[in-house]
Formats: structure tokens, C-alpha cells, sequence
């Protein structure tokens, strides 16, 4: 028996020398069944394995004894790790406000608590009432109105928006009419431009120029012809086209009509021929615009034109104008 003992115990004593006091070394978990293994039969310790006899000699090496402690230690890193991972913050510094943030802060915050306070001390007064409103009251006249008459008491047109034909002066008894146009006073633009030795460019030109219509009245004594012309414009362009009217003044006599400063008496100082023929005349004409309305007054003769009568012609048509 003890020889069986001693030769199982041999293994663990080879292995359990070790170079340092045993001390420092836990006991092998084989070593407390080892009196068991000693009472067994031989036989039964002759079968059991030679690795299962290697297993205490390899747990009892010093080397294998100090993996459990360096286990631990890093157990316990990976454990520190998991935590953070987990949602542990780590401590930070806090961070102080600078004075430009400071700033912000105050003039965002300035306006806002002001306003709250204004707020606060409006919504705290009583409420002012608003004055009444003051409107006159609608009267209404009790007789039936009368349409002329309450056409009367309103403004009145312009008498250049009527009919230009009741603003012309009236032909001298004793003269003979030239009936213009078709004689019923009017006159279109191709009527007008027939009066011009180019016909074609005189047309174009008024319908140009804004040519909305023309009144007109015609007489002559002798060898004189007077023709007096209301010729209206559109309101866009009749400034443009009564300047257009006016002719060249070389080797002309100028006037002003009596009483009208804003106008213009032509009178030419030598003969002219007409354009479709050798014989020669002499011309005159006086202007005047009212509004959008071109007065002019012309006179043909063979002999010299009389100023002062041209001057009384041109007057007389202005009057009823103004």
C-alpha cells in the first residue's frame, strides 16, 4: 500500500518543487482525493490515461498559477471600457461665458424682457375709449330733380370738346363761299392736305402727327381768300403737332394777335408762286392753340396782304375760342 501511495505521489512531487516557498503556491485541487487514488487498486491506476495524470502537473506550474491575476486585470479594463460604451460620461470642463456672448445675450434679451414689461403695464390700464365718429348726414331733396337743371349747376366741357363748327366765326355778308371739304363745314385730313402742293406727304403727316378733326369756314372778297381752321389733336400729341404746324419765317413779318401773347401773325414780304401753277400770290396766317385745338387763319391774295385785317380776323375767332 505504501508503495502504491508513493508511486502516485511521485508525479505531484516532481511538479510540485517549484523555485520559490511553497507558500506562494495554492494548494492543486488533485492533491485532496489523493489518499482515495492510494487505497485503489493498481490495476485501475494502470488504465487511467497518462494526459489525466498531466492535468495537476500542469495546473500546479507557478508560470500557469499567475494567469488567473493578470485575467483579472484585464477583466477588470474590459469592464471600465463596457461602462463608458454603457453612457457614463467622463467629466468635462465647463466652459465660461465670453464677453462678446455676454453682449449677445444682453441685446437679444434687452428688446424681449422690455417689451414684456411694456406689455405688462399697457395691459394693466383701463381701456381709453375711441371718439365717436363724426359724418354728415345724407339729406335728400323731397321734389324731383330736374336732369337739365342739375346738369347746369355741374361743371361744365370745355367748349373745344363740343362741336367745333359752333366756335367759328360767322362768313362776312356780301362774301362768297368757298365750301370747303364737302360743305358741310367739316374737313378730313385728305381734304386738308389737298390745300398742300404735296398732297401725299401733307397726309401722312397729319395722320402722324394725331389728327383727330378739323372745322373750317371759307370765304372770298375779289381776289382775297380767307380761311379760318379749328384743327384738334389727340391730348398725347398735340403739343408735338401744333409746334409741327408752324411755318419756316424766313422773309416774314412778325406779330402777335391783339390780347394774345401766346400766338403768331405771319406775313410774307414777297410773292409766291403756287405749286401746281406759274402764278404768283401773296400769303399771310396767324396762330393761336387753346388746349388741344390749333387756330390758324390764312389769307391768299394777289396783292400785298392788309395786316391790320388779318390781325381783326384772327381776334374775333379767338375770342370765341377762350
Amino acid at each position: 500500500m505504501s508503495t502504491e501511495s508513493t508511486g502516485a505521489a511521485e508525479p505531484g512531487a516532481a511538479a510540485a518543487v517549484p523555485s520559490e516557498p511553497p507558500t506562494a503556491i495554492p494548494p492543486a485541487p488533485t492533491e485532496a482525493p489523493a489518499s482515495a487514488t492510494a487505497d485503489a487498486p493498481s490495476d485501475a491506476l494502470s488504465k487511467t490515461p497518462t494526459t489525466e495524470q498531466a492535468e495537476p502537473t500542469e495546473a500546479t506550474e507557478p508560470s500557469e498559477v499567475s494567469e488567473p491575476t493578470e485575467r483579472t486585470a484585464s477583466a477588470e479594463g474590459f469592464e471600465q471600457v463596457e461602462t463608458l460604451a454603457a453612457g457614463e460620461e467622463p467629466a468635462r470642463r465647463k466652459r465660461k461665458l465670453g464677453v462678446g456672448a455676454m453682449l449677445l445675450i444682453a441685446v437679444v434679451a434687452g428688446p424681449v424682457i422690455g417689451g414684456a414689461i411694456g406689455y405688462g403695464i399697457q395691459a394693466a390700464r383701463p381701456a381709453t375709449p375711441l371718439p365717436e365718429l363724426v359724418a354728415p348726414k345724407l339729406t335728400y331733396s323731397a321734389e324731383r330733380v330736374d336732369p337739365k337743371a342739375l346738369a347746369a349747376a355741374g361743371p361744365q366741357p370745355l367748349n373745344i370738346d363740343g362741336d367745333l363748327r359752333e366756335l367759328l366765326i360767322k362768313r362776312p355778308d356780301g362774301t362768297k363761299d368757298l365750301f370747303l371739304g364737302d360743305g358741310d363745314g367739316w374737313m378730313t385730313a385728305d381734304d386738308q392736305a389737298e390745300t398742300f402742293g404735296d398732297s401725299a406727304e401733307a397726309f401722312n403727316n397729319l395722320l402722324s402727327s394725331g389728327f383727330r378733326r378739323q372745322a373750317a369756314v371759307g370765304w372770298s372778297v375779289d381776289d382775297t381768300q380767307y380761311r379760318v381752321n379749328l384743327m384738334q389733336y389727340k391730348p398725347e400729341s398735340a403739343a408735338g403737332a401744333i409746334s409741327a404746324m408752324v411755318p419756316r419765317t424766313s422773309g416774314m413779318d412778325l406779330s402777335k394777335i391783339p390780347g394774345n401773347d401766346d400766338s403768331m401773325i405771319m406775313v410774307a414780304k414777297e410773292a409766291t408762286t403756287y405749286a401746281r401753277s406759274t402764278e404768283k400770290y401773296y400769303w399771310a396766317e396767324a396762330l393761336a392753340r387753346k388746349g388741344t385745338v390749333l387756330m390758324f387763319v390764312s389769307v391768299h391774295s394777289k396783292n400785298p396782304v392788309d395786316r391790320s385785317q388779318l390781325e381783326d380776323i384772327a381776334k374775333r375767332q379767338w375770342e370765341r375760342l377762350a
